[in-house]
């Protein structure tokens, strides 16, 4: 199967997308404290021989689950607080995305 994101890429995607919103609020008047992040994902595990047996979680697509049977599908759920920088300080999050920077 191609395409397959793993999990570890999935949140690096959102800590990416987090940061780049942090940098869009640099300077703005209304920027928005982040409390915390609550994702939620169908996952597929599987056995990765080339990794030494150890076990993959794999995010699906919505319905793309036909590949996998239904006792190797899970739901992960991860509770992240609040996004803070290097130094462990708060991190501020603007309200819009940086296309619709002026």
């Amino acid at each position: 199967m191609t395409g397959r994101i793993g999990l570890t890429e999935a949140v690096a995607a959102l800590q990416e997308e987090l940061a780049e919103a942090a940098r869009a609020a640099e300077g703005r008047d209304l920027r928005f404290p982040v409390e915390g992040v609550t994702l939620e994902f169908q996952v597929a595990v599987t056995l990765d021989a080339q990794a030494g047996g150890k076990a993959k979680f794999w995010v699906l697509e919505l319905g793309a689950d036909s590949g996998y049977s239904r006792e190797t599908v899970q739901t992960v759920t991860l509770q992240l607080g609040p996004p803070v920088d290097r130094d462990g300080e708060s991190v501020l999050v603007s309200s819009r995305p940086s296309a619709e920077r002026p």
